[in-house]
């Protein structure tokens, strides 16, 4: 891409999603040292260049079944990416130690099913700058075991489990099995309308007079693929673990990442699967997100 082009595509980048940063014209802090002479929109824009060149290689090296190119976090580095999205906990240690359900047969499953078809799924939410993945994974779950019982989806709050979970780190990071604990330790979940979300950690003020829902346990599955999808489609959506490392230049299709840059062993993500198909022959899995409708499909 032309150096021209390169600049047009980062200012059309920062109108659509918002951002502006000290030096762009908009704001100017005259600097302390030489080490600041570079304004904070000069290295935005190194790090938007830096990003689009990882993209176009992953583009490269994708299998033809997903796009990747600017999404609303190529203004950060990878690394700060990470800290500030890719926060989930998991430990495998306590994952061996969580009650497995025993693998049942399951005889051919259907190609396509999708949650959202029958209104078990809330709508996407956006965490903001706060590593909260696990707690809208795990409220999602919740939610749509309380429609596959009562036929009617609830939305409960997210920020209750940010403030108050003591198993989890609040924006720090956390899993949605920590959740699971921490929520029966809590005693039950308030509505997101009584406790709303707000993109920070803040003092607890959980309320036992506002609780709607209480959970008594969780269970881990198999790791068979065959039989998560007919557990999904018998008991609703599911709270799952994901390497997200490639998840900040992800635009649209079905992500089949080479183990090099996509280790399933390093799960530092939390998502919310709610349906799986094929396509092109290609098996896939539909995960909702919490990064808001700007990203992804």
């Amino acid at each position: 891409m032309k150096s021209e082009h390169v600049r047009q595509s980062y200012e059309n980048f920062k109108r659509k999603y918002g951002k502006y940063f000290i030096g762009d014209g908009r704001q100017f802090v005259f600097p302390r040292s030489l080490k600041n002479l570079l304004s904070e929109d000069d290295r935005r824009f190194g790090i938007f260049k830096d990003n689009l060149k990882r993209a176009q290689i992953y583009q490269q090296e994708d299998r033809g079944t997903a796009k990747y190119g600017v999404t609303r976090f190529f203004d950060l580095t990878p690394e700060e990416f990470k800290a500030l999205y890719l926060t989930a906990t998991y430990d495998h240690r306590k994952l061996n130690q969580s009650e497995t359900i025993e693998p049942k047969p399951v005889g051919e499953p259907q190609d396509f099913f999708d949650w959202r078809d029958y209104g078990a799924v809330g709508p996407v939410l956006d965490q903001d700058r706060c590593g909260s993945s696990w707690a809208f994974s795990a409220i999602g779950n919740i939610e749509g075991q309380y429609f596959m019982r009562i036929h009617r989806l609830l939305s409960l709050s997210e920020q209750q489990l940010v403030d108050c979970d003591r198993v989890d780190q609040g924006c720090s990071g956390g899993t949605p099995y920590g959740a699971f604990e921490g929520i029966q330790q809590l005693g039950g979940l308030e509505l997101e309308v009584d406790y709303p979300y707000l993109g920070h950690q803040d003092n607890c003020q959980s309320n036992p007079l506002r609780f709607v829902v209480s959970i008594n346990g969780s269970v881990q599955l198999p790791k068979d693929e065959d039989q998560i999808a007919q557990y999904l489609f018998d008991h609703g959506p599911l709270s799952v673990g994901v390497n997200g490392a490639l998840l900040q230049y992800y635009s649209s299709g079905i992500m089949q990442p080479f183990r090099d840059n996509c280790d399933p062993a390093e799960m530092n993500h939390a998502g919310l699967a709610v349906g799986f198909g094929i396509e092109q022959d290609v098996p896939y899995w539909t995960i909702k997100n919490s990064w808001s409708t700007l990203w992804g499909e």
